[in-house]
Order: structure tokens, then sequence, then C-alpha cells
């Protein structure tokens, strides 16, 4: 098992954050991802995710603000995965996505339309999950721990 780090922008409307659909073949659960992805090494989480939106939705972003650091330990025993999630709250800068109902991006090689869902959205159903574990009640401020300053150094 090896442990990932990864990068994730809240991007808010309202009562709406702005979510990627994940669908796995003979799963059951629709999975809600926020825009981002994994750290490369040699860059900090917020130059990644600075890179990611650019990459994935074609736009460009405000200063990201850290709010809070997951460790999400998932799966199953025989299939295991480990991160660390950094969430930032994001601005676009491109003000007028804000009024579409989809925004087109693309992962890897495939595309997605990423879609306005409200916080209540994933409340509602068990086959709907907004990942990484705990993301929820951290935009919920249901589960509110202390925040901790996380500063990106570089040593030479």
């Amino acid at each position: 098992m090896r442990i990932r780090s990864v990068s994730l922008g809240i991007i808010s409307r309202e009562e709406d954050i702005l979510v990627q659909v994940i669908n796995f073949p003979g799963i059951s659960t629709t999975f809600y991802r926020p825009i981002g992805g994994t750290i490369e090494f040699g860059e900090n989480s917020k130059q990644a995710l600075i890179r990611e939106i650019r990459e994935e939705l074609n736009q460009e972003i405000e200063e990201p603000t850290l709010i809070s650091v997951i460790e999400n330990i998932f799966g199953t025993e025989d299939d295991r995965g480990h991160e660390v999630n950094f969430i930032y709250e994001v601005k676009l800068k491109e003000k007028t996505l804000y009024d579409l109902d989809e925004i087109e991006g693309i992962e890897g090689d495939i595309k997605y339309k990423a879609q306005w869902k409200p916080l209540n959205f994933f409340k509602t159903d068990s086959d709907i999950k907004l990942v990484p574990d705990g993301l929820l009640d951290v935009l919920l401020k249901q589960d509110n721990p202390n925040i901790s300053i996380i500063k990106h150094v570089r040593a030479n």
C-alpha cells in the first residue's frame, strides 16, 4: 500500500459545490468528489490544485485557502487506499461559469461533466457519497476540530 497526497478544491455557488461524478462498474454507489487530483513530486498542495483545475477545467483560480486536511484510509482488506487530502476553498476567475448547470472537465483522457450539487444532496441517499470520507462533516461544520496551519517549505 502506498500513501497518495491529493489536493481538492471546494468551489461553491451559494449552497452548491462543484463536483465530479464517479461511477465504478459493479458498484451501485455514485461517488462525488471535488475537482482536483494527485500532488506530483516537487510541487506543494496549492501548486497541485492550481495545476489540476487548469488541466481538468481549463480554468484559472483566485488564491486558494486551505480549510482542512483529511487523512482517508478506504476500501477493503484486499484493495485498500490511503490518501492525505488537502482541502482548499477556491474561487474561479471566470465568473460566468457560476451561471452554468454543468462545466465540462477532463480527467486524463476521460471527459466528464462537473455538476453543482447542494450539500444537503449528500445527506439524502445511501447510494450517494461525497468523498473523501469526513468532507461532508467539514463542509457542514459538524465536526470542526482545531484547524492546523500548514506552511509550504522547500529545502535547498
